[in-house]
C-alpha cells in the first residue's frame, strides 16, 4: 500500500530538517559534487566493453547498446524510452568469467572521484533476474588497460531506483566496473544508467548548505520514483489478482435442487 499525502509530507519533512540541523562539517569539508561528469552531454564516453546484446543475426540491437548507460534516459515505472532499454550484455556474469565497461571523461582528464550512482533498471522486468547485482569499481590514472586498483564493492538491489554509493576521494582517469553477478539469470546481465560524481571542497557554511540540499533534492527525486513505483506495482497486483470465492456458497446443482 503506497504512502498518504500526509506520511509523504512527514518523509519530506524530517529530510529537510535533517538537512538543516545535521552537526556541521570541519571547514573545507569534501564532498561529492551535483554534475554527472559521466553523462555522455558532459563529455563521458564509453572506451570499451565486455559484451552488448546482438540480434539473431550477429547485429548490434541499438536499444540494448553499451553507450545507453550514460545517455541520461532512464526506464521509470511503465515508462522506457523508445530508443535506450539500458545495456543488456551478450552473456551471463560470473566470477571467473565477469562482465564489465570501462568509462572515461570529457578529454580522458583525470578527477576526484567521490561518488557513483547506479540504476539497474533496464526494460527487463525485475523478477527474471537480469539486473546487475554484484559489481566492483575500479579506477585507473594511467591508460584504459590499467593498470586498476578496486575503489568499492557495491551490492545494488533489485529496484528500480538510483542507488547512491559513497567512498573516499579518488583519483581517476579511467573507472572500470567489474561485473560479476546479477540476481538469477543464466542469460545476461543490464544495467540502466551509471552517474559518476566528483569531490569537491565546501569552502562556507552556505556552499556546505547548498550541497546538502542540493543532494537533498536528488535524494526526494528518488524517493518519489519509488513511490511511484510502489504504486504501479500496488496497482497491478490489484486488477491480476483473481478475487477469492465466498466461503459456503451454494454449488451449481444446490442452487435448483430443493
Amino acid at each position: 500500500m503506497g504512502k498518504s499525502p500526509l506520511s509523504a509530507t512527514i518523509v519530506v519533512s524530517v529530510m529537510v530538517i535533517a538537512a538543516l540541523a545535521a552537526p556541521g562539517y570541519a571547514a573545507e569539508t569534501i564532498v561529492a559534487g551535483i554534475t554527472n561528469i559521466a553523462a555522455a552531454t558532459n563529455g563521458g564516453h564509453i572506451v570499451a566493453f565486455s559484451s552488448q546484446a546482438l540480434d539473431e543475426n550477429g547485429k548490434i540491437m541499438p536499444e540494448w547498446q553499451v553507450t545507453n548507460i550514460i545517455d541520461g534516459k532512464q526506464v521509470v515505472g511503465n515508462y522506457t524510452p523508445a530508443d535506450s532499454y539500458g545495456w543488456n550484455t551478450q552473456y551471463a556474469p560470473s566470477d571467473t568469467d565477469p562482465q564489465w565497461v570501462v568509462i572515461a571523461f570529457e578529454g580522458d582528464r583525470t578527477h576526484l572521484l567521490r561518488r557513483i550512482v547506479i540504476d539497474p533498471a533496464t526494460d527487463d522486468p525485475d523478477f527474471i533476474g537480469r539486473w546487475v547485482r554484484d559489481i566492483e569499481v575500479q579506477v585507473s590514472t594511467t591508460t584504459p588497460e590499467g593498470p586498476y586498483r578496486p575503489v568499492t564493492r557495491p551490492l545494488v538491489m533489485n529496484k528500480p531506483i538510483d542507488q547512491t554509493f559513497d567512498f573516499l576521494p579518488v583519483e581517476a582517469r579511467y573507472i572500470r566496473l567489474i561485473i560479476t553477478g546479477n540476481h538469477g539469470s543464466d542469460k545476461c546481465v543490464g544495467i540502466g544508467e551509471v552517474k559518476l560524481y566528483e569531490a569537491i571542497v565546501a569552502e562556507s557554511i552556505i556552499d556546505d548548505l547548498i550541497i546538502r540540499l542540493e543532494g537533498l533534492l536528488d535524494d526526494l527525486k528518488r524517493y518519489r520514483d519509488f513511490q511511484l513505483y510502489r504504486q504501479e506495482q500496488a496497482t497491478l497486483e490489484a486488477v491480476t489478482t483473481k478475487p477469492t470465492p465466498p466461503t459456503g456458497s451454494e454449488g451449481p446443482g444446490e442452487a435448483e435442487g430443493g
